[in-house]
């Protein structure tokens, strides 16, 4: 096995499994507005904003689509090394993933009264985006190095 199937075999399984929680919990909340069935949280529970639901499902929708692109990219091993791409990777997923452990961390203990921050579900599913941006920076990082590119 090659460095570049190697690469692609350790990083793919997370991806997906990630991009896959996020799928999930797009289309669990649509059920539960569609039509709630009993065995899922309401319809509420994953409501993490104050975005109509139809503009958080168009949004997540795209969110969805960049992901599966991302999948592409990994799959097919076509990652091209910029320095500035993990880079934005590790600046952005790290600060989201900081914003939104707090958010989960506070809603849990003492910012429990205020909604945004009680809503722990939502601020779960933003860990598992975040943990994809990261790993997929992390990604983009290691095809740089292993091919000899920016790193």
């Amino acid at each position: 096995m090659n460095d570049a199937t190697s690469l692609h075999q350790r990083y793919l399984p997370w991806m997906l499994t990630l991009a896959a929680l996020f799928a999930l919990r797009v289309l669990a909340q649509a059920v539960q507005w569609a039509g709630p069935v009993p065995f899922l949280p309401a319809f509420d529970a994953w409501q993490g904003s104050g975005l109509p639901y139809p503009v958080l499902l168009g949004s997540q929708a795209l969110i969805v689509a960049l992901l599966a692109r991302a999948l592409m990219v990994v799959r097919s091993r076509s990652v091209r090394p910029a320095s500035w791409k993990h880079r934005a990777c590790f600046v952005l997923g790290g600060a989201y993933f900081g914003a939104m452990a707090f958010r989960l961390l506070a809603g849990l203990t003492f910012l429990s009264e205020v909604e945004w921050f009680a809503g722990s579900l939502p601020a779960l599913f933003h860990l598992v985006l975040a943990a994809f941006v990261l790993l997929f920076g992390h990604y983009v990082y290691s095809a740089g190095r292993e091919s000899g590119g920016a790193a």
